[in-house]
Parts: structure tokens; sequence; C-alpha cells
């Protein structure tokens, strides 16, 4: 069922880009020539629709892989979601034909339901995808603070737009780049948390912005990462990122026992806690570092052997036997 849902959307979402460039209205002169300012005027408008179904696209096909069925309040809402964004096509038109105002608006309103929506259909497919509770809580939660913020930034931009029409259109197409980019990064942390155990998520989790310095500096270089060739997989790419969780545990453990001899004795209680909390996190951490070490070396020696070269008699050995001669053998064994 999820299969055919998903191919159900992709063909909508295909036919919506492609009325969306066959309805592209190109203005010609009295003379027969192009309006060449009109025409990319129109295709600059519908460039700004391209990223906006994109993204939206990117972003549904990546939350539906994470489950294994679709229930029927998910496939109430993407069915709804579809049916506000096959009217983005006539919004884009409208806006094209008579940048003004009130086409604007219609364009703005109408972008602002589909985010929504969306925004909620992900926030559902998540919820189902994750099985721990906590996890799923704080995921959840964090969806939630990043929804807030896309959809008072966008009730805003609607004010703005009212006053300043085509810088409203930059940010219209800068909107959906943005997500797209955070929507990488997210897969990117996905790699790393796919690679912890429970209880390794969620001490990641809690320390996130301090295990990479601060939040800046987490998108930037989770960004960069997905950005290079190869394998997503590869735990090698996370043994930095160990490395500085690691520095950051140490620090905050020497920072607690320096505080220690100057606190008083409920306080001293709460702050020993604390540290029996890092040490234990940083014993987790110790393990999951050799096992990533672990991995990295059989990587290694895993493509050192593939990449040496194989004489005849190698690749005699190496083909599969038929099944009549395992049979012949099992026979002679027995």
């Amino acid at each position: 069922m999820k299969e055919r849902v998903v191919v159900f959307g992709d063909a909508i979402i295909a036919i919506i880009l492609t009325i969306i460039v066959l309805e592209l209205p190109i203005q010609t002169a009295t003379n027969g020539t192009v309006d060449m300012y009109s025409l990319f005027r129109a295709v600059g408008i519908y460039f700004i629709s391209f990223c906006f179904v994109a993204n939206l696209w990117f972003q549904t096909g990546y939350a539906f892989n994470k489950i294994e069925r679709v229930k029927n309040k998910a496939l109430v809402v993407y069915l709804l979601l579809l049916f506000f964004l096959s009217l983005v096509p006539s919004a884009t038109r409208l806006l094209i034909e008579d940048t003004i105002q009130q086409t604007l608006l219609i364009y703005g309103v109408l972008t602002l339901i589909v985010t929504f929506v969306m925004r909620r259909l992900i926030v559902a497919l998540t919820e189902q995808s994750l099985k721990d509770a906590t996890q799923r809580k704080r995921r959840v939660q964090e969806l939630n603070r990043q929804d807030l913020l896309a959809i008072g930034f966008r009730l805003l931009l609607l004010i703005f737009g009212h006053f300043f029409v085509k810088p409203a259109l930059v940010i219209y197409l800068i909107l959906p780049i943005l997500a797209f980019l955070q929507n990488i990064v997210d897969r990117e942390e996905d790699d790393l948390l796919a690679s912890l155990d429970n209880q390794q998520q969620t001490d990641y989790l809690q320390a996130r912005n301090q295990v990479w310095g601060n939040s800046v500096r987490r998108y930037s270089t989770l960004l960069r990462d997905s950005l290079r060739a190869g394998d997503e997989q590869d735990p090698e790419r996370w043994k930095q990122v160990m490395a500085d969780w690691e520095d950051h545990l140490d620090k905050e453990i020497k920072q607690r026992k320096e505080q220690l001899a100057s606190l008083n004795e409920n306080d001293r209680r709460r702050v020993a806690a604390e540290l029996t909390r890092l040490e234990k996190q940083k014993q987790r951490l110790a393990i999951q570092k050799e096992m990533t070490e672990r991995r990295v070396n059989q990587q290694t020696e895993q493509d050192h052997w593939l990449n040496q070269p194989k004489g005849p008699t190698d690749q005699v050995n190496q083909q599969p036997e038929s099944p009549s001669r395992r049979r012949k053998k099992k026979k002679e064994h027995n």
C-alpha cells in the first residue's frame, strides 16, 4: 500500500510541474518578437514554484521511506496535501500574468496552507517511524518548534509582500532552498544516529549543540559532509564527531570536579550525580568509538581485498557452484 501511495503522489507532482511549465504565458510584441523581459520574469516565477514543489516532494519522500506502512490518518493528510498542491499551477499563472499585491497574497496563502499540511504530515510520519518513546517525544517537539517558526515567518512574509512585492518574491524563492538544505542536514544527522544505540542517541540529542560547538557549526559541518562524494554509511565520517564529543565530555567532567570543593552539601550531591551520569556517558561513548574503529578497519580490509588483482585460479575458485555439483558433493559426503 505504501508503494502505491508514494507512486500516486509522485505522478501527481510530476503532472503539476508539467502543467506549470505548459501554462507559462509568452507575450509577443506587435512585430512578432518575443518580449524577453516578460519571458524571463515568467521563468523566474516558475522557478519559485518549481523549487517549492520539488522541496515538498523531497521532504515527503524521505519521510515515507522511514515507515513500513501508511496509516489512514497519514493517507488522508497526504491526499489533502496533494489537493492544495494541485492549485499551485493556477496561482502561479495568476502571479505571472499580473504580479501585484492581490495575486502575491493568493500565492502566499496557498503556499502557507501547503507548507502547514506538509509539515503536519512529516510530523505524523516521523512519530510513526520512531519506536523509542523518549526519542519520539523529543523529535516531535523539535519538529513542532521548526513548524512554528516556518509558519510564523510565512505569515510575516504575507504582510511584508503587501508592501514590497518584488523583494517578497525573492524570499519565496529562498525559503524552499533553505528547507531543502535543512532536510539534507537532517538526513546526514540521521545517519549518525543510526550508528548509535538508544541510550547513546538520547545522550547525543541532549548535548547536540555542545558536541558540535554550536548549532551553526553543526549545520555547516553536516551540510558539507553530505555534499562530499562517498558512502553515506562510512563510519570513518563520524570518527571526528565522536572525538569532539569525547572532548566535550572531558571538559564537562573537569568543570564539575572543580566545582565540588566550593559547593554546599545539597549542590554537591547534585553535581556528584551529574558526574556519575557524565562518566557513564563517556564509557558508552568509548564502546561506540571502539565499534566504529572496528568497522573502519573491517571496511578498509575488505576494500583492500576487493582491489587486489585476481589470477585465473582465484577467478575459477570464486565461480558459484551449480546445484548439480552441490548435490553430487553432498552424496559423496554421505
